[in-house]
């Protein structure tokens, strides 16, 4: 089974294929219509011979020869549109669990915060990760980071910010949102995690997960709002793990 669903066309692609349509019918119009053209005012300064036939080719060679040029172009041009956003997915997803990655990540915060508002954001952490490579191996490894990150999916709203920004070490964060609120939601994720176990070949493993939770202070640079989240997370880590820690 494919982890990734079939992908559908973007409207990037949808608008490039409507312009390909577009394109397409002024070129083979305006070639069939010039071929035309031409053959008219040569018989007509020349004689008219065979001068039907004559037309008739003058529209069919044009016809076919630029709709298959065409049709040849706009492939390739297609193509290249998709590689183009497979290699725009592939620099900002995570290709494991599909989440967005760090440089993703990064983006969306520094757009953030060149914005009005405020905004919380959490660090989350996979307790005892090594046990549970030492466990299961590295596939259960990863299928617990798939796990967490179906979690993190499920519960997250989607004007939420979610990303998996290396090993076991995932963000969420958001804009607008009172830091209780925040709190609350980061509180029921915990939770959630702790109560839902991966399932295995060998039975059920109960996985936890650590916070840490800042909120930006007025002009906050990101990685500084990030560092403080970092710091509440290792608090959360040495007060016993399963729990949320908020920054100073």
């Amino acid at each position: 089974m494919n982890r990734y669903p079939a992908i559908r066309p973007s409207r990037d692609e949808q608008t490039l294929r409507r312009r390909l349509r577009r394109t397409g019918v002024l070129v083979i119009g305006g070639s069939t219509a010039a071929s035309v053209l031409m053959t008219h005012v040569s018989f007509t300064l020349f004689g008219d011979v065979e001068y039907v036939g004559s037309m008739v080719c003058a529209v069919l060679i044009p016809l076919v020869v630029a709709s298959i040029a065409y049709t040849w172009i706009a492939s390739l041009t297609l193509r290249l549109d998709r590689s183009r956003a497979a290699l725009d997915r592939l620099a900002h997803e995570d290709a494991l669990t599909g989440l967005a990655n760090r440089r993703a990540a990064l983006q969306r915060l520094a757009e953030w915060s060149r914005e009005p508002g405020t905004m919380v954001l959490a660090i989350a952490d996979l307790d005892h990760f090594k046990r549970v490579n030492d466990g299961l191996g590295h596939e259960g490894g990863d299928a617990s980071l798939v796990h967490f990150a179906g979690v993190l999916r499920r519960l997250v709203p989607p004007t939420w910010l979610v990303a998996r920004i290396g090993g076991e070490e995932f963000l969420l964060a958001a804009r607008n949102l009172d830091p209780e609120d925040f709190a609350a939601r980061i509180e029921g994720i915990r939770t959630a995690v702790a109560i839902t176990p991966l399932i295995t070949p060998t039975g059920p493993w109960h996985l936890t997960a650590s916070f840490g939770i800042a909120a930006r202070r007025d002009d906050e640079e990101p990685g500084r709002l990030m560092a403080r989240a970092d710091k509440a997370l290792y608090g959360a880590k040495q007060s016993g793990r399963n729990r949320i820690e908020r920054a100073a």
